[in-house]
C-alpha cells in the first residue's frame, strides 16, 4: 500500500495554527484594517482570516477599516487587537502604516497582533522611526510572511514569527466550472509593477488585472457601503462581507475556466494554488513574490517561479 502524502497546501494551512499560541481559541478580538477596497488579493486574505477566526472559536467583537475607526475608542483590556495581514507594512502604502502606528501608540497596554505581512521600506529613515515606535510596545506580536521580512523586523518587537499568508486557510477551493481556455495572464498595473517582466501573449489569451473584474456598478456599490459605514459607525461589516464574497467568486470563476495562470500578483499565484491549478509566478517591483515563493510555495508541484 502506498502512503497518502499530505498536499503541500494542506501543510501551509496547518502552519497557521501556530498563531493560536498568541491568539488562543476563545479569545475576544477587535479586527482592524480589514480591506475595504476591491483588490481581490486583499479580500482573499480577509476571507482566510475570518475563516481562521471562526474555525478556532476566536470571537470578533468589532471590525474597523482604516477609514472608519472611531477616535478614542475604548477597547476592553482583555480583548486582543488584531491587524489584518498582507503586503502593506512599510512606506509604500502609507495610510495603513500610519494607522498601525497610531493604534500601537494609543493602546500601549493591550496585546496587539499583526497577522502575516511582507515588509518593505523605501526610506531608511521611515524604517528607523517605525522600529523605534513599535519597539516601545510591551505586548506586540508580528508575523512576517517571508524570511527577508522576518530579518527586517528584528528590533521591532521581542515577539516576531514566520507564517504563511492567511489566505491559505481557504484551502481547498473547488473550481465551479471545468477549464475550457488556455492561459490567463493576471498582471499587476499598480505601483508594484516590475518593468523588467516581459510577456509574449497571443490574441486569444486573456490578460487582466484585479481591477478589470470590477464594474462601474461594483465600484458604486462599494462607495455606498463605505458611506453607510462611515455615517452609522458600523462595526460588524456584514454587508461588506457579503459583497466581497461576490467579488472573490468572480475571480474564482475566471481562474476556473483557464488551464494555467501566469501572474505577477502574489494572490494570483496563491488563488491558483488554492484551486490546485497550474501557475507561473513572476516577481513584483521589490521581490515580494520571489521571497514568498522561496519561503513557502516552492514545494507546490503545479507552481513555478520565473526570475
Amino acid at each position: 500500500m502506498t502512503e497518502n502524502k499530505q498536499h503541500p497546501m494542506e501543510k501551509l494551512k496547518e502552519q497557521l495554527l501556530y498563531i493560536l499560541n498568541v491568539i488562543p481559541p476563545g479569545s475576544n478580538i477587535y479586527y482592524l484594517d480589514y480591506p475595504f477596497h476591491t483588490n481581490i488579493g486583499d479580500l482573499l486574505i480577509y476571507k482566510g482570516s475570518e475563516k481562521f477566526f471562526k474555525n478556532n472559536n476566536i470571537k470578533v467583537q468589532a471590525r474597523y477599516s482604516v477609514f472608519n475607526f472611531p477616535k478614542d475608542l475604548s477597547i476592553p483590556k482583555n480583548h486582543i487587537i488584531v491587524f489584518h495581514g498582507g503586503g502593506n507594512f512599510g512606506d509604500l502604502w502609507v495610510s495603513h502604516q500610519r494607522f498601525r502606528e497610531s493604534i500601537i501608540s494609543q493602546y500601549p497596554n493591550h496585546r496587539i497582533v499583526i497577522l502575516p505581512q511582507t515588509v518593505y521600506f523605501k526610506d531608511n529613515n521611515n524604517y528607523r522611526k517605525a522600529k523605534k515606535l513599535f519597539s516601545k510596545h510591551s505586548d506586540l506580536h508580528i508575523y512576517a510572511r517571508d524570511k527577508r521580512s522576518l530579518k527586517q523586523l528584528k528590533g521591532f518587537s521581542k515577539n516576531i514569527y514566520l507564517s504563511p499568508d492567511m489566505a491559505h486557510e481557504l484551502w481547498p477551493i473547488t473550481p465551479p466550472t471545468p477549464s475550457q481556455k488556455k492561459n490567463l495572464y493576471l498582471l499587476r498595473t499598480d505601483k508594484e509593477v516590475n518593468k523588467k517582466n516581459r510577456f509574449k501573449t497571443q490574441k486569444n489569451q486573456n490578460v487582466v488585472d484585479w481591477n478589470d473584474l470590477v464594474t462601474k456598478k461594483d465600484s458604486k456599490k462599494v462607495q455606498e457601503i463605505k458611506k453607510e459605514y462611515k455615517n452609522k459607525g458600523v462595526s460588524n461589516a456584514e454587508s461588506w462581507y457579503k459583497f466581497s464574497d461576490y467579488l472573490i467568486n468572480k475571480a474564482i470563476s475566471l481562474f476556473s475556466t483557464h488551464n494555467k495562470v501566469i501572474t505577477t500578483r502574489l494572490h494570483g499565484h496563491i488563488l491558483a494554488c488554492l484551486l490546485d491549478k497550474k501557475n507561473i509566478l513572476y516577481d513584483n517591483s521589490y521581490g515580494k513574490n520571489n521571497q514568498y515563493y522561496r519561503t513557502w510555495t516552492h514545494n507546490v508541484n503545479k507552481s513555478k517561479f520565473i526570475k
